[in-house]
C-alpha cells in the first residue's frame, strides 16, 4: 500500500505580507508565495487574517497538512526596528493566523525560533556583512535554491530598470521557506 504524502506548512506572518511555503516530506517545495495584505479594502487586522486564510486555503488545496510552522514572536526590541505597538500587532496577527490555520488544516502549530531555523538550513550570519539579516538570508537562499518558484518581474524604474528582479513579497516567501524547512529539521520530523 502506497504511503500518503505528508505536507508541512510554514508562515512568515505580518500585517502587510504573509509569506507561505508548503513542502512535502522530502523537503520539495510545493508552494512558495507571499500573500499581500495591503489592499485598502482590508481595514483591520481581522479582515487581513481572514484574507490570509482564504489565500492559504487556495494555495494548500486539499493537501493534508501534518504540521504548521510559524516564526516565534519577537520577545525583545531590536535596535532601530520595532516599537512596542509593532511587536504587539505582530504578535496578535501571529496568534490569529496560527489559530485559524490550526482550525482550517487540523494540524499542530509549532513556534520556531528564526535564528535556529536559519542555522538549520545552513545560514551563518557574518557580522562583517553589515546588511540587514533578512537581506543576507534572502541572498543565501536564492543563491542556494535558484530553482524554487521565485516570482520575478522586469523593473520599470530605479537602479534596476530593465532588469529582472524578485517581486517584493518573495522576501517574505523566503522567510516562510526558512521557517518550514528549519522547523522540520529542528523537530526531526
Amino acid at each position: 500500500m502506497k504511503q500518503e504524502e505528508k505536507y508541512y506548512l510554514g508562515y512568515d506572518i505580518s500585517t502587510s505580507v504573509t509569506g507561505i511555503c508548503l513542502i512535502n516530506q522530502d523537503e520539495q517545495v510545493i508552494v512558495l508565495d507571499g500573500i499581500k495584505l495591503t489592499s485598502t479594502s482590508l481595514t483591520n487586522m481581522w479582515e487581513k487574517a481572514d484574507r490570509a486564510m482564504e489565500e492559504a486555503k487556495k494555495l494548500v488545496g486539499d493537501r493534508k497538512i501534518e504540521k504548521i510552522f510559524v516564526e516565534a514572536n519577537a520577545k525583545m526590541f531590536s535596535t532601530g526596528f520595532s516599537s512596542a505597538d509593532t511587536l504587539f500587532s505582530l504578535a496578535k496577527m501571529n496568534a490569529l493566523i496560527s489559530y485559524l490555520s490550526y482550525k482550517a488544516f487540523n494540524a499542530e502549530v509549532i513556534d520556531v525560533n528564526v535564528t535556529s531555523a536559519r542555522k538549520a538550513v545552513g545560514f551563518n550570519n557574518t557580522r562583517a556583512d553589515k546588511r540587514p539579516v533578512k537581506e543576507k538570508v534572502f541572498d543565501f537562499i536564492t543563491t542556494l535554491h535558484p530553482d524554487l518558484p521565485w516570482k520575478k518581474h522586469v523593473a520599470k524604474t530605479g537602479k534596476s530598470a530593465g532588469q529582472e528582479v524578485f517581486n517584493s513579497e518573495m522576501k517574505d516567501a523566503c522567510d516562510s521557506f526558512v521557517i518550514v524547512l528549519g522547523g522540520k529539521r529542528i523537530t526531526k520530523i
